[in-house]
């Protein structure tokens, strides 16, 4: 068996079993693959593609919950031992012995490892779904390896399952090497992944590959190759904009025409979640999170506005829920509801083609930012209201944070545009360009020993 620094801890990957349902699919499901029945048939390479997306579910709290403290959407105000690290991320005071993300750090490279085992096991195999299996590990490597990048720069690369000895030789990559595989391994992807959903539905078809692709070209700065696969992503007439947001989050309609990529929940099997941005039991005290800040962000016809704003009580227990990630108690499983948590969706996707646009024709560029913006019940904004990129930008990072509240993106989204740091110094923070970057896990730092080869970020 072959192993692989978590990086740079050695983890083993055969066996994390699970149980699952006769729906176990409509879900992101754990591996259960055994050593006894590994990568014989076309289902045990199925199996072994499952527990490539379950390590996406391991790693979900970084993007639900600490990206939003880490931006302007949550606000963690007072420290204590169990809050610390959450503390330290909110307000740009974050150490390498973080134990976010040392734990983020972990489940990416654990999500990187099986999907090369997966890989380095299909070289030579003719088996019926082998193009879906090859095209979905190449995509979530790419997804697991772009959000090491965006949260801690440059990293280890490796295309191959190695062992703990090997893996601690393995320098920190430089950006156009990261930029190589990515791209690479989403080009190839798209033309491998099934064009739309199957049963299956929470598993990637090939417009996630072409918005995800998209979304790397913007953060390397290649608006031309982003407009082109952004197009791509929006050719696929199975995906397109809902009448309203708020039907986007609508939990009678899960998985709908928005949803590119996204946790699925399946609260009826055991598998759902407790609710998001914590339930609270008075609507006029408790209220925190989201922060003022963001609500104060929304105009008073902004239909959007009350998925941020308002809370819903849950009857059972004398509870109140936000909106945007409302749902209810499964009958069964009394602390579980089902609500999907949207890694990419299309007005992600329309939203970075006027990023892209912005360049070459900034008056189309408009245009597609006011596709939300006037389904969201705003007036569209002219070019009398955008005489620049400048002003572009501004409003382009302000119609993301609205649309996009509470979903990951904000915090990532402001650094690739630039804003990060005046914005944040803005609101009182003590911010500069070093944390753009988190520092690399202290405990990796001391596993390799050589700073030749895994250095720290600069300022850490």
């Amino acid at each position: 068996m072959k192993y692989l620094i978590n990086i740079l801890t050695c983890a083993s990957f055969l066996v994390l079993a699970s149980s699952c349902g006769d729906d176990f699919m409509n879900q992101y499901p754990s591996n259960s693959v055994t050593e006894n029945n590994f990568y014989k048939t076309d289902n045990d390479f199925n199996q072994a593609v499952r527990g490539c997306y379950y390590k996406l579910k391991t790693a979900s709290g970084f993007l639900i919950s600490e990206m939003s403290y880490r931006s302007d959407e949550g606000d963690q105000p007072a420290m204590n031992v169990s809050t610390q690290d959450r503390y330290d991320l909110d307000h740009f005071c974050e150490r390498p012995n973080n134990g976010l993300t040392s734990e983020v750090w972990d489940a990416w490279y654990n999500g990187i490892f099986r999907c090369n085992d997966v890989l380095e096991h299909l070289d030579g195999v003719n088996i019926p779904n082998g193009d879906r299996y090859r095209g979905e590990c190449l995509f979530l490597r790419a997804w697991y390896y772009f959000n090491l990048y965006r949260t801690f720069g440059v990293v280890p690369l490796t295309r191959v399952t190695v062992r703990p000895a090997e893996a601690q030789k393995i320098p920190r990559c430089t950006d156009e090497q990261m930029y190589t595989l990515l791209s690479g391994d989403l080009a190839i992807a798209a033309e491998l992944l099934p064009e739309k959903r199957d049963a299956e539905i929470a598993r990637v078809t090939r417009t996630a590959a072409y918005a995800l692709l998209g979304k790397v070209e913007l953060t390397f700065h290649h608006a031309d190759k982003a407009k082109t696969a952004l197009e791509n992503a929006m050719s696929d007439s199975f995906y397109g904009l809902e009448s309203s947001t708020a039907r986007v989050f609508d939990v009678g309609n899960k998985m709908n025409k928005e949803i590119i990529f996204a946790l699925y929940y399946n609260k009826s099997t055991d598998n759902g979640h407790g609710y998001w941005y914590s339930s609270i039991t008075n609507v006029l005290s408790d209220v925190r999170n989201p922060t003022q800040y963001l609500r104060d962000s929304y105009e008073t016809s902004d239909n959007r506005r009350p998925l941020i704003t308002e809370y819903v009580e849950i009857t059972r227990n004398k509870l109140y829920a936000l909106k945007k990630w409302y749902d209810t108690y499964d009958a069964t499983y009394t602390t579980k509801v089902g609500n999907d948590f949207p890694l990419l969706r299309y007005s992600d996707v329309v939203l970075m083609y006027a990023e892209a646009l912005a360049d070459s024709n900034l008056p189309e560029a408009i245009v597609w930012l006011n596709k939300t913006r006037t389904r969201a019940g705003l007036t569209a904004l002219t070019d009398a209201d955008i005489s620049g990129k400048t002003e572009f930008y501004n409003a382009l990072a302000r119609e993301r944070g609205l649309e996009l509240a509470l979903e990951g993106q904000r915090w990532f989204d402001l650094v690739r545009l630039g804003l990060a740091v005046e914005h944040f110094r803005s609101l009182g923070y003590s911010i500069d360009e070093h944390n753009l970057l988190f520092p690399i896990p202290q405990s990796q730092i001391e596993i390799v020993n050589d700073n030749g080869i895994l250095w720290q970020n600069p300022g850490y």
